[in-house]
């Protein structure tokens, strides 16, 4: 019995151990690698169980294990999981990574995300931690140089301004209502921002420490799915968002200073007098020197006598200054995560008159109600204040570019008067005048307020069914305000205007995503419907004889009302639409992706407000393949295809009704309307363009090298143009817009990074980017007798040559004095004299005149491309960007005719009797500048190569950070647009055209960045 009893006591014993010991509980805490805070919401599994717990929001967690052995799983989305073996602990502390592959397969795609290994598309990601080293307020011009095929381009450096940029150059001819073009306008492609497509404004107005993404859409098929806003191209940008974890402030601050990037060869005193006297001669050196008085007026006079000389370019420069200030606060749980943000950019700019302040807040925020449905909002409000003076030109006949004072007026002009102010006038001619006068003595201001608002609402209908509604409403309104005093100019009433406009937007829609593996099958859908609504106001109120200067354009109101006038202008646009996109894979080897869009257009009539826009993409995943035989070196072979129909309905709303103006009905006080110049056409329907793709993506040496290549064909028709109408048919009407008019459009773009170099403490990354592209006119809106399509020299445009080629006479160099004799050729008839240009004579007939004219270039780069390199040792990182822009030819407008020594210009080689230049021909009257070959002469090569961009940062190590309970301390120098080596030098940037445009500038910026 006592033996039964131990023995039962045994057994009692050991169950009573491996109970307790299957049931041991563990405890610990999971936090981030990177930030070593804790992660809330984290799933701890047992391993092929579904037994487990979430950590809470300090990222602990406790529960009870069935034994000791058994294998924990950690997961969360954003991280690698982890797995730890238990091993009789009771507690089991992680630290879980990002799953930086993961990331990197995700891309952001029109109206949802999608698998890297997926994409069948031509779509760009931009290195967002690349753009942000760029210190300029403009996320667009950040990118300058960094995505193949897209080109940016800034033609002025006022504060604020924005920039023109395009992907894969022009498909759109842009006629305007007004004659000419808006080519730049038109072929811009949309900018999508968290699945919003913006309408107006300039994206200055955003802070782009905001963004956590951005994706490029190239090509029809991925573009497609956005109709018409997709016709040029998608710039899709997301904005940030937390994430789990405890809060995080991040605090940045930078200054630096601003100064014009070029500045042209103005002639000084002495070049200027000289000027005067071989243009008096003309390049006749039979005629007798004049007199100093005789060329000067007593102003001048006086000035050179004395030894006076005013640089005007100098004395409206000054030493400007960049300041940018942001905080940055983000956090979540398990519940929901949460981004706010407050920004400050102000620019002095380096001309005098032109300032820049903008202020900024972003709130994105996420609330998971459930396991099923989130809400969130994004949600950004900004203001700013520009000082805009360097634009005065004055009103009705006052009308005198500040700017073009700074190379055109006297150097021996006045730049105060005799009481110490500033001269009205700098020299005896009226139209010598002071720019810093004309500044003193007016108001331009410019402020801008926009504010959005993008709720959304995310359900998961079933596992891989989720249904999104997405809102969004924007206002958008521009304070205009300029003045000019009594004393501006002589013998005029002060002058003021108003004028406030509005532009509200508002959009919804609905999206279905269903997403699902069914074993080697991937299946991912997409169904859209929404519409989109823009309207636009404008009020306008301009007067003269306002009381007091001193209230400037505020006292508008105190102004006779036989001296007021007021003005209004509306418009507006709607579209709807709806879409589906269907996406498939298998195996990871094959993907093929197919869209259709059809969209509703209030520009349009009827049945032509419609336009459907299908498109289809396939790849292969070469490397997937059991054959493959890369291995490392060659370890990535993907190649895509696609087709796509793109449309734009890029016309101003109401086209399709003819224009009217108001008037005065003779013998009443009544008003009416009165025919415009432009007719209606109810006919006006989509202009659309069909784009083939072919694409490869490849890895070497285990994806140290990786790169892309692109070669697209685009054809477009039923261009939107406005055809002229014969004069003995018009009644009253000059022009009606049409659907006449074809382009081509072809490229290449070639996208390369490597890891050079890497070590534990170095490593060296450079990456390339080139594009090249043609854009010709195949058909206008004329034609021949035998239906051939013929050309349009007075806009410019030739069949078969870029949207802009420059069609002129081909300047070979200058007619010497031992030349003429023995010249076979005659300038519209008469013999050539030393000094005249040389011209080539194209046809051969002996004569030069128009039809000697040919295509010498056009301003579309024949390619372009960026290199960057990225070298980090330690804690210090040296980024260095340089852009090319090759094969570029533009009129240079700096120069003046030189016929007349009237005004100051830039200093040139020109030839005289005493130096036999080549390089330009004589001054004087009768110059060669200043008639039909003027253009052509001043026609030059505006290539360059730029230095965009250098950063040198340093982090602190993390041992002195965190004695200063801190996560992190950045401390960086960078430089924007420091260098052009170009040989268009008389300019202010090789990308500017005239000397009313605000020089380009350049900058330095210090900065420190703090994450507590």
């Amino acid at each position: 019995m006592a033996h039964q009893t131990a023995r039962w006591s045994w057994i009692m014993m050991l169950l009573l151990t491996y109970s307790s010991y299957a049931q041991m509980t563990v405890s610990g805490r999971v936090t981030d690698n990177e930030t070593e805070e804790g992660l809330p919401g984290v799933t701890v599994l047992i391993k092929g169980s579904s037994t487990g717990t979430v950590t809470d929001i300090e990222g602990n967690y406790r529960f009870s294990v069935p034994e000791a052995n058994a294998t924990l799983v950690f997961s969360f989305v954003g991280f690698a999981p982890q797995e730890v073996e238990i091993n009789g602990r009771q507690i089991v502390d992680v630290a879980l990574s990002t799953d930086v592959q993961a990331l990197n397969e995700v891309v952001v795609v029109g109206y949802g995300t999608m698998e890297r290994a997926n994409v069948t598309g031509a779509i760009s990601t931009v290195d967002v931690q690349e753009i942000t080293k760029a210190s300029v307020p403009n996320v667009v011009e950040a990118m300058r140089g960094q995505v193949a095929g897209l080109q940016i381009v800034r033609t002025g450096g006022q504060p604020g301004s924005g920039v023109t940029f395009k992907i894969r150059g022009n498909n759109s001819l842009g006629a305007s209502a007004s004659g000419g073009s808006n080519i730049d306008d038109v072929n811009q492609p949309i900018i999508v921002i968290d699945g919003v497509p913006l309408v107006g404004g300039n994206l200055a107005e955003l802070n782009p420490a905001d963004i956590e993404s951005i994706n490029v859409l190239k090509d029809a098929a991925s573009a497609s799915i956005y109709g018409s806003s997709g016709a040029n191209g998608v710039i899709l940008i997301t904005t940030k968002n937390g994430r789990p974890g405890r809060t995080q402030i991040k605090a940045s601050a930078s200054t630096g200073i601003v100064n014009i990037a070029q500045r042209p060869n103005i002639m000084n005193g002495d070049e200027f007098l000289q000027f005067k006297f071989d243009a008096f001669k003309a390049g006749d050196g039979t005629v007798p020197d004049p007199t100093v008085t005789s060329l000067l007026d007593m102003v001048e006079e006086q000035n050179y006598i004395a030894g006076n000389e005013v640089n005007w370019l100098d004395e409206v420069l000054r030493t400007g200054i960049q300041n940018n200030m942001g905080v940055e606060v983000s956090g979540g749980s398990a519940q929901g995560n949460f981004y706010l943000s407050g920004n400050y950019y102000g620019e002095k700019g380096p001309i005098e008159a032109s300032d820049y302040k903008r202020f900024s807040t972003r709130f994105n925020a996420n609330w998971n109600i459930n396991d099923r449905i989130t809400v969130g909002a994004n949600v950004q409000l900004s203001k700013s204040f520009s000082d805009q003076r360097t634009r005065i030109v004055g009103f009705e006949n006052n009308a005198v570019p500040s700017l073009s004072a700074l190379v055109g007026t006297s150097p021996f002009g006045n730049l105060y008067d005799a009481e110490g102010n500033y001269s009205k006038f700098a020299t005896e001619d009226l139209f010598a005048v002071n720019p810093l006068h004309k500044f003193n003595e007016s108001e331009f201001d410019v402020n801008v307020t926009r504010a959005y608002i993008n709720p959304n609402i995310n359900i998961e209908i079933i596992d891989g069914l989720t249904y999104t509604l997405n809102t969004f409403a924007q206002t958008r309104m521009e304070f205009f305000g300029r003045y000019q005093s009594d004393n501006f100019t002589d013998d005029a009433l002060n002058l003021a205007q108003v004028r406030e406009s509005e532009e509200v937007n508002y959009l919804l829609d609905n999206i279905l995503n269903y997403t699902r593996e069914f074993g080697d099958h991937g299946v991912n859908a997409t169904v859209i419907y929404g519409g989109q609504v823009n309207k636009w106001t404008r009020f306008e109120m301009n007067a003269r004889n306002i009381a007091a200067d001193e209230l400037g354009y505020y006292g508008i109101h105190s102004a006779p009302a036989a001296q007021q006038t007021i003005g209004t202008n509306t418009s507006d646009w709607a579209k709807y639409y709806v879409a589906t996109r269907l996406g498939y894979n298998y195996q990871g080897k094959y993907s093929a992706t197919f869209t259709v869009r059809r969209d509703a257009s209030s520009r349009f009539l009827g049945d032509n407000r419609y336009g459907i826009f299908p498109s289809a993409s396939l790849a292969w995943n070469a490397q997937e393949e059991s054959w493959w035989f890369g291995g490392n070196n060659f370890n990535m072979f993907k190649m895509r295809l696609s087709y796509g129909v793109m449309g734009n309905d890029n016309i101003n709303p109401f086209s399709y009704q003819a224009g009217t103006y108001p008037t005065s009905i003779p013998g009443t006080e009544n008003t009416g309307f009165r025919p415009g110049t432009t007719a209606g056409n109810k006919n006006l329907k989509w202009e659309t363009s069909k784009q083939f793709n072919v694409g490869a993506d490849f890895g070497l040496l285990a994806s140290r090298i990786t790169g892309s290549i692109e070669v697209y064909n685009t054809a477009t028709k039923d261009v939107l143009l406005y055809q002229q109408i014969p004069a003995p048919l018009n009644n009253g009407y000059s022009q009606f817009p049409s659907n006449i008019g074809e382009t081509a459009n072809k490229g290449i773009e070639l996208s390369l990074k490597a890891v050079a170099m890497e070590s534990n403490d170095f490593s060296w990354t450079p990456s390339l980017n080139l594009a090249a592209n043609r854009s010709t006119i195949e058909k206008l809106n004329e034609t021949g007798p035998d239906g051939e399509p013929l050309d349009d020299i007075s806009n410019g445009w030739f069949i078969g040559q870029d949207f802009r080629e420059i069609y002129d006479f081909k300047y070979l160099g200058v007619w010497q004095a031992d030349e003429v004799a023995d010249a076979t050729v005659t300038t519209f008839g008469n013999a050539p004299q030393a000094g005249d240009a040389k011209i080539d004579d194209v046809n051969g007939d002996g004569n030069i005149d128009f039809d000697d004219r040919t295509f010498i270039g056009n301003p579309t780069p024949s390619w372009y491309g960026g290199i960057n390199n990225v070298i980090t040792y330690k804690g210090f990182t040296l980024s260095v960007l340089f852009e090319a822009v090759m094969g570029v030819k533009r009129y240079n407008s700096i120069y003046g005719g030189y016929n007349s020594a009237r005004g100051n210009t830039i200093a040139i080689n020109y030839w005289t009797p005493d130096n036999p230049s080549n390089d330009y021909p004589r001054v004087g009257e009768g110059s060669p500048m200043s008639g039909p070959f003027g253009a052509a002469i001043f026609t030059e090569d505006a290539s360059f190569v730029s230095l965009r961009n250098i950063s040198f940062s340093y982090n602190l190590p993390s041992k002195w950070v965190k004695k200063a309970s801190l996560k992190g301390v950045t401390l960086s120098i960078r430089g924007n647009n420091l260098k052009y080596w170009t040989d268009y030098t008389n300019a202010y940037s090789p990308e500017i055209t005239n000397t009313d445009q605000y020089p380009v500038t350049k900058n330095w910026t210090a900065g420190l960045n703090v994450t507590f």
